[in-house]
């Protein structure tokens, strides 16, 4: 027989482990190691201590099903099939569990998927709906983290007791403590700190004073829900309450993952990321929920380490969450083959390394909390200090200086001064269009592209106004 040889990464060294984390809805800004004083993530800051800590990681499309699905094929929406919430990804992309069980990896999924479409507690058996990954362990969609459930491999659902995110945890820390030699990468999916903000364990809670919450300083006085539905600012500090014990508690199940890397001897082996597919606008221009070009919807944490390779420090470089898929596998020596998203690993290694000139972000359709928003679809670039966003009828609706107006409360799309700065961003942002999609009035993007049946059943699913033909 021949001798077993053990598959290299990039620099030559053995390929290492990968444990992908990601959370649901947690923005950029309400970390410890972010700079937010007020919420308590011992263990995440402990870890950025130790990690590469990135100022600007932008999810190229800020809602859980398309961002999802770019996550783990490094492909934008229209080409992996999951454009809107509750539309399924296609079976026939290619994603990081191929590619890494081609290299020689046992690949596993915890925790939410939500790429199957409707209905939202299907079991999603073997086969490509899996996008396939070995082990599995699985709730397509739910959001009562206090009365949770799972499918495995073999499609027996588990009911969970207590916190949906501890027995997540559980599970992944038994595979971890299952593996031999041989590579593994598992991804852990939590659902939180995406609302229901109240669905935390009680002791999370009583950490928190809603009263002594500081708002971001573009909280107004009343937020928007829907076009009926407003929140004061108190009842914005009470979802602050709740989203801030829920990060606490994702906190310290993160703990549980990292100590267990060091017990089992697989800490120097073992890439960790922490991110997350989306923000939260929390009250941040008079508005909820995410869907939106603003920082607080676009801009996530990212947090990796692999002893002994990444530095330790800063990257001010730009990265798209579609590029973190396959910039994790470039570290690791693999590859994705044809993505959307760069291999931009070397941003991991080089703190000098530049990263993208800008990210391309959008909302193709404006599903659910947005339609009720009165929103609609979007365009737009966010570069290293600007952001520039435009609808299908509209030249351009906001312009803003990240670097001189951080909280995004000075808007210079009809700035005189600008209009050299706009003009030049909006014939970039028309080339993305071009190479990408179509900026369309939702509802002909969805007629245009085939998605009217799909899209339906959806709507049909959630009693929602369905598209007719034209």
């Amino acid at each position: 027989m021949g001798r077993h040889v053990m598959p290299l990464a990039f620099d030559g060294s053995p390929r290492p482990n990968i444990l992908f984390v990601f959370s649901d809805q947690h923005r950029f800004c309400d970390l410890g190691c972010y700079g937010n004083e007020s919420v308590r993530t011992p263990h995440l800051d402990a870890f950025a201590q130790e990690a590469v800590r990135f100022a600007d990681c932008i999810a190229n499309s800020p809602v859980c099903v398309p961002s999802r699905g770019s996550l783990l094929t490094g492909l934008y929406p229209l080409r992996h099939g999951a454009v809107a919430n509750d539309l399924p990804v296609s079976w026939r992309v290619s994603s990081i569990a191929d590619a890494l069980a081609a290299a020689g990896y046992h690949t596993g999924y915890i925790g939410k998927w939500h790429l199957a479409g409707v209905p939202r507690d299907q079991q999603i058996p073997p086969g490509r709906g899996r996008l396939g990954f070995a082990e599995w362990k699985v709730c397509n969609c739910n959001h009562n983290y206090l009365a949770a459930y799972y499918y495995d491999e073999t499609g027996e659902r588990h009911p969970v007791s207590g916190y949906e995110p501890v027995t997540q945890t559980d599970l992944a820390l038994d595979f971890i403590g299952r593996q031999g030699t041989r590579p593994w990468a598992l991804v852990l999916s939590w659902g939180p700190p995406h609302d229901p903000y109240d669905a935390v364990p009680e002791r999370y809670l009583r950490l928190y004073d809603a009263e002594g919450i500081p708002l971001r300083a573009n909280v107004p006085e009343t937020t928007r829900v829907t076009t009926t539905r407003t929140l004061s600012r108190a009842q914005v500090r009470g979802q602050h309450r709740g989203y801030f014990a829920h990060i606490t508690a994702l906190d310290e199940q993160f703990g549980r993952l990292v100590a267990a890397l060091e017990e089992t001897g697989q800490r120097e082996r073992t890439i960790v990321v922490y991110t997350s597919d989306h923000g939260d606008m929390l009250g941040s221009q008079g508005l909820s929920n995410k869907q939106l070009p603003y920082e607080e919807s676009i801009h996530v944490p990212l947090l990796v380490r692999w002893p002994g390779h990444t530095f330790v420090g800063v990257q001010t470089g730009l990265i798209g969450l579609v590029d973190l898929p396959v910039s994790l596998l470039g570290l690791a020596g693999v590859s994705m083959g044809d993505t959307d998203g760069q291999d931009l690993h070397h941003l991991f290694l080089d703190p000098r390394a530049s990263g993208r000139p800008f990210c391309y972000i959008f909302d193709l359709i404006p599903a659910h909390q947005a339609m009720a928003r009165g929103g609609r679809e979007w365009r737009g670039l966010r570069t290293p200090r600007y952001t520039f966003a435009r609808t299908a009828s509209d030249e351009g609706f906001l312009l803003f200086d990240n670097r001189e107006d951080p909280l995004q409360l000075d808007n210079r799309v009809n700035a005189p001064s600008d209009a050299a700065l706009r003009d030049r961003l909006r014939t970039e942002l028309s080339a993305e269009v071009s190479q990408h999609d179509a900026l369309l009035p939702w509802e002909d993007f969805i007629r245009q592209w085939g998605l009217r049946e799909e899209w339906n059943r959806s709507q049909s699913y959630f009693h929602h106004p369905l598209l007719p033909p034209l």
